[in-house]
């Protein structure tokens, strides 16, 4: 609990604030150089109080220095009101008013102490750290061996997650770290919307410290708002203050930050620092000594190692710090553009497009050409061409690749007409060639894929355009109309097979034709310029017809047979029988007549009557041949009965007409098949009834004929007494 009010009135004095030295090894600040002088003086500088012992110190103010983590922070866990911490063990060894220590506390109301086992005042861990105070440094009623940064009431459990508010961490690398206590917004007592963010800072090596306070505000109403910053020794009898910071009520606001830095200064060091500077990418050495010149034509990181013995600890360090020197590239790039392809004009003129430069050079293809320092150069001549521009020190090249020539020269014939069906091939002329021109054809203005080549095959209508493109993209082209007349369809119908007593007519279906050539068995028809052609005669025929119309020139063939005329033998064979053959022409199947009206397929007729026959052919093809030829029949007369009684009448049995076949076998049976007469055919042989001179008895008798050919006939027929 909070027990009194104290009021004291401390006046601050005017103190000069400095850029403070950040790291234990200062290589200064980076540096910018350019064109015109590219080279600076690198100094560097050790952090004062290097080498000092401890037992006294001095002040200077400074800005506040980036204090980044370089590893974790860790929250102290202060979550309680007026606290000491617990115990926290240094990174490494710092010396306090001569004595070295590896361990503190740190106090919530902003004080750090190495002392951790005292009871008056009190400075135990993880426990009562006294709020109230208005006496000044140096007094044995503040805190002993202890740094006050800023030491005032600070109320921890107003803030949102105390226990993070109070955190300490380690910056930097040996032998150059740096432990920072950080206060981070905590709010003050009574004042709990006021809040101080500031830092305790311990660096290795050197034992210097440093209060950096970025917002103290005063809370005027609790303790008459007094603070208090400063460092004390073991016995409370010394102390070091900054001016116009003793216990007092003051301020430090955000835009006006403070840093205190103690620096050693009891017999201040004699130390000799061996200083090496090295271009930190490739790590190689450039120098040596305190300060030293560099040029650059690019930005560079030096690095500078200063190493030492430590007269206090006799430890070897090397401390170690990078600059960077920054080019500032006055001249700039050079661009002549991309490669240049110019087809129209003899000349093209380059621009280096770079203002700075004081002197240019220009070569062509690896040779300077004299007289050319300006920016610009105009060339009428294909090639390589370099630029260097010059400031300073500093050279900028840039080339290029010119290329002049004439386009080529290109024309297709005039607008050609043909037949449809043709196929027609554009031919251009092309001239002012530079070798491995390329081909492009279009038909109506669109690309035709795979059409590359100088020639075209076309078979349809269209404005057909040809782009010829030499090998730097000049290009020319040239446009045909090509119209495709419809072609006629010309048919001279089917194949003919005729008749050998009719004419061929082969017309063709289109009667308009400009000329007419008929070829017939690859002989040309003379004078028949007609769409019709007559042919007789019996054979074989193959017509053909070229006809021309228009653009167009058509053709068809037909095949003509014109049958050969037939020949017709009728043979009639002896009882009624007649065969008919056809030979030498028409068309089989052939169809017989024998009356002109009847027709039949069978060229063999039987049970003919006798008479005159007039023979009729019907052939495959139709065609008819009426009456051609006349043949005459002989039929046989077989008696039906003889009565041999010796009247003269039907006294004998014969067969008539059988004398036409004198080898003829006839042969007479009665009823039990018994043979009574066997005789040849003549007209002088019969029968007269009788066997053996006696006559047989009335009755039905049979007879068999056997003709020469094996044919038999078989009848019967009746004796009569």
């Amino acid at each position: 609990m909070k027990k009194m009010f104290i009021t004291l009135i401390f006046f601050l004095g005017f103190f000069k604030f400095s850029s403070a030295q950040c790291t234990q090894l200062d290589a200064g600040p980076d540096v910018t150089v350019d064109c015109v002088n590219n080279c600076t003086t690198l100094s560097a500088q050790v952090f004062p109080g290097i080498g000092a012992a401890t037992n006294t110190y001095t002040i200077t103010a400074a800005t506040p220095c980036p204090i980044p983590a370089t590893s974790g922070v860790t929250p102290t866990s202060i979550y309680l009101d007026d606290r000491w911490s617990s115990v926290v063990t240094l990174p490494f060894t710092f010396y306090f008013f001569g004595q070295p220590h590896n361990q503190l506390i740190i106090g919530d109301n902003g004080v750090v102490s190495f002392d951790i086992n005292r009871s008056s005042p009190q400075q135990t861990p993880n426990d009562y750290c006294e709020w109230s105070f208005n006496q000044s440094l140096p007094n044995t009623a503040l805190f002993r061996n202890t740094i006050f940064g800023a030491y005032h009431d600070l109320y921890v459990p107003a803030a949102s997650s105390p226990g993070d508010r109070i955190r300490y961490y380690v910056s930097g690398t040996y032998p150059q770290r740096k432990f920072v206590v950080l206060f981070d917004h905590v709010p003050q007592f009574s004042c709990n919307n006021l809040e101080t963010t500031q830092r305790i800072i311990l660096y290795e090596t050197s034992n210097v410290i440093d209060v950096q306070i970025d917002e103290k505000p005063v809370c005027n109403n609790w303790q008459s708002g007094v603070a208090v910053v400063g460092i004390q020794n073991e016995a409370g009898t010394v102390a070091y203050v900054p001016p116009g910071r003793n216990t007092g009520a003051w301020s430090v606001t955000s835009a006006n930050s403070e840093l205190w830095r103690f620096i050693p200064d009891t017999n201040p060091s004699t130390i000799i620092f061996d200083y090496k500077w090295y271009e930190d990418a490739t790590n190689t050495l450039v120098g040596s000594g305190q300060t030293i010149n560099v040029c650059v034509m690019q930005d560079t990181v030096y690095r500078v190692e200063a190493e030492y013995d430590d007269p206090n600890t006799g430890q070897h360090y090397i401390l170690t710090d990078t600059v960077t020197v920054f080019f500032d590239d006055q001249l700039g790039p050079v661009d002549l553009g991309p490669d240049i392809y110019e087809c129209d004009n003899t000349s093209v003129t380059l621009d280096a497009n770079n203002a700075n430069a004081t002197t240019f050079t220009w070569e062509k293809d690896g040779v300077v050409i004299p007289g050319a320092t300006s920016s610009t150069l105009t060339v009428t001549d294909s090639g390589n061409y370099t630029v260097t521009a010059e400031l300073g020190p500093c050279l900028r090249t840039d080339d290029i690749n010119v290329f002049i020539e004439e386009r080529p020269i290109v024309s297709l014939p005039a607008d050609i007409t043909d037949c449809e069906g043709n196929i027609l091939t554009l031919t251009p002329t092309v001239s002012n060639l530079s070798g491995n021109e390329t081909y492009q054809w279009q038909q109506d203005g669109a690309d035709i894929a795979g059409a590359t080549n100088p020639t075209l095959d076309v078979t349809v209508s269209g404005a057909y355009t040809v782009i010829v493109t030499n090998t730097i993209g000049c290009d020319a082209s040239a446009t045909v109309n090509v119209t495709f007349d419809p072609a006629p369809i010309l048919d001279l119908g089917t194949d003919q097979v005729l008749c050998s007593y009719e004419t061929a007519e082969i017309t063709a279906n289109i009667q308009d034709g400009d000329n007419y050539e008929w070829i017939v068995n690859n002989n040309v028809v003379p004078n028949n310029n007609s769409p019709t052609l007559y042919i007789s005669g019996s054979g074989e025929y193959d017509v053909t017809l070229n006809m021309d119309r228009g653009t167009c020139s058509v053709t068809d063939s037909v095949h003509v047979a014109i049958l050969d005329s037939i020949t017709v033998v009728a043979t009639p064979i002896l009882y009624g029988e007649l065969k008919i053959t056809v030979t030498g022409g028409g068309m089989p199947p052939y169809q017989y007549s024998i009356d002109g009206v009847n027709y039949q397929g069978d060229n063999y007729y039987t049970n003919l009557e006798n008479g005159d026959y007039y023979i009729s052919i019907k052939d495959g093809n139709g065609c008819e041949y009426d009456d051609i030829t006349m043949a005459h029949v002989i039929n046989l007369i077989i008696m039906r009965f003889f009565t041999p009684n010796g009247d003269n009448y039907n006294d004998y049995w014969r067969i008539e007409n059988a004398e036409y076949t004198p080898d003829a076998q006839l042969n007479v049976y009665d009823r039990f098949g018994k043979l009574v007469r066997s005789m040849h055919t003549t007209q002088h042989e019969y029968w007269d009834g009788d066997l053996n001179g006696k006559p047989l008895p009335a009755n039905d008798y049979w007879f068999v004929l056997t003709l020469p050919s094996g044919k038999i006939y078989k009848g019967h027929f009746a004796l009569k007494r």
